[in-house]
């Protein structure tokens, strides 16, 4: 469900007398969510201000029963129930205490504001070890610890992980999850890239993490079976977590004068590395120094290339070599995502005829092993072939002996039943 969905449910469906549980992937926004959003959302549904909602946050994997239950007090030979400092006790409960405390000659002290909200959340819930488990089950249906209910208009709000393959944690029984009103978040890329956009403009993340993402939203959310496979080869990956605080070390960076986004390449993919995973790094880092320092468009190059755009390219990967491979990339995992029209097939000729045969042979080879069939599809013309192979082979003439490319071109119009002129002809449809 997305931020715009949650916002509804929460702002008109959400009754604080029902517990409501975030489920998904780590590093995604849940907390934060809870923290600002749902906290902004209680504060307009009771008409007060924000400082008088407050958000109690608690870790359960870490609790032991006595950190929620409390402890006990004995007054004439009755013990009485005393939830910890942080539990928003009911009027009726304080009242009760308090009476009990001066008929004994002793203080008692109220904690709970009973005019304020309160949002009691309650992370990594399944990760709490059974005995926890057990013990939150009166708090998550009753909103009530060992009797003592909690304050009126209390919300009570869980968060956890799902997939219980790469993910530590006890699985709830039938009872517990009935207790729980779960809801999958999932916030759109959109609404990821708003909050990106929000916090560059608060000053708070450096602005190449939006304008990388906005080019590969892929990447902000990676799903949950790359996620599997990580997690099993032992290796990172980024979540909206991570690009968030790249971003704040970043902008660290530059607050120090060190802006290390441009001219830095290797030293700014061990830093990235250490945050999003060293192969997201290195597609990072490449960025940073191809795509945004030389404002190469990958999605113009696909979609609307021209002459003038062409002779750019040539201009540029003539005056710094290095910059076609990564920049054949960006163009690659573009295409992989795309269903080719006849136009899009034009202009990636276009493009790698702009490229040095490094660049040429790198993109058709990744293309062929990670998308055969729409490389198969793609390569119908004979300038397709020729374009690849005339990257890979020999074109050298030794001794009077035809270069190996020459070969080829011979032994292809033989078998094609084409001529010289055919093979600059994109527009004739070979089999084969």
């Amino acid at each position: 469900m997305d931020i715009k969905s949650i916002n509804r449910f929460v702002q008109k469906g959400f009754l604080s007398t029902h517990t409501l549980g975030l489920m998904g992937n780590h590093g995604i926004g849940k907390t934060s969510y809870v923290q600002n959003t749902i906290r902004k959302i209680v504060a307009e549904k009771h008409n007060i201000p924000l400082e008088r909602v407050h958000v109690i946050s608690r870790c359960v994997s870490i609790m032991d029963p006595a950190d929620l239950i409390g402890n006990f007090q004995e007054f004439g030979g009755r013990t009485y129930s005393c939830p910890p400092s942080w539990i928003p006790t009911c009027k009726e409960y304080d009242d009760q205490m308090e009476a009990l405390y001066q008929a004994n000659g002793k203080v008692y002290t109220r904690l709970t504001k009973y005019d304020d909200i309160y949002v009691l959340f309650l992370d990594e819930c399944k990760r709490g070890n059974s005995i926890i488990q057990d013990a939150i089950m009166e708090l998550l249906l009753e909103h009530r610890l060992f009797g003592v209910n909690l304050k009126e208009n209390t919300y009570v709000i869980c968060a956890d992980n799902d997939n219980a393959k790469i993910y530590n944690g006890t699985r709830r029984d039938p009872a517990q999850e009935s207790r729980i009103k779960n809801v999958t978040f999932a916030p759109t890329d959109k609404e990821y890239l708003e909050d990106f956009k929000n916090r560059v403009e608060r000053g708070e993340i450096h602005e190449v993490i939006p304008e990388f993402l906005n080019k590969y939203p892929e990447f902000i959310v990676l799903p949950t079976k790359t996620i599997e496979e990580l997690s099993i080869q032992g290796k990172k990956g980024p979540c909206p977590r991570d690009w968030t605080q790249l971003g704040e070390c970043l902008q660290e960076y530059r607050r120090n004068g060190d802006d290390i986004t441009s001219g830095e390449t290797s030293y700014l993919m061990e830093i990235a590395s250490s945050y999003i995973g060293a192969s997201y790094a290195m597609k990072f880092a490449n960025y940073c120094e191809t795509d945004r320092k030389n404002n190469i468009d990958a999605k113009r190059i696909l979609n609307s290339l021209d002459e003038s755009y062409c002779q750019y390219l040539k201009a540029t990967f003539t005056a710094t070599p290095t910059l076609a491979v990564p920049t054949a990339h960006s163009l690659l995992d573009r295409v992989k995502k795309t269903k080719l029209t006849a136009k899009q097939g034009k202009n990636i000729l276009a493009f790698l005829e702009c490229c040095p045969n490094e660049a040429i042979a790198a993109f058709v080879k990744d293309w062929q092993k990670d998308a055969k069939d729409q490389y198969l599809a793609w390569r119908v013309t004979p300038p397709r072939y020729k374009i690849f192979n005339k990257a890979i082979l020999n074109t050298e003439i030794k001794n009077g002996t035809r270069s190996a490319y020459d070969n080829w071109v011979a032994n292809f119009l033989k078998v094609k039943n084409l001529t010289v002129a055919d093979l600059d002809n994109d527009d004739l449809i070979i089999e084969g």
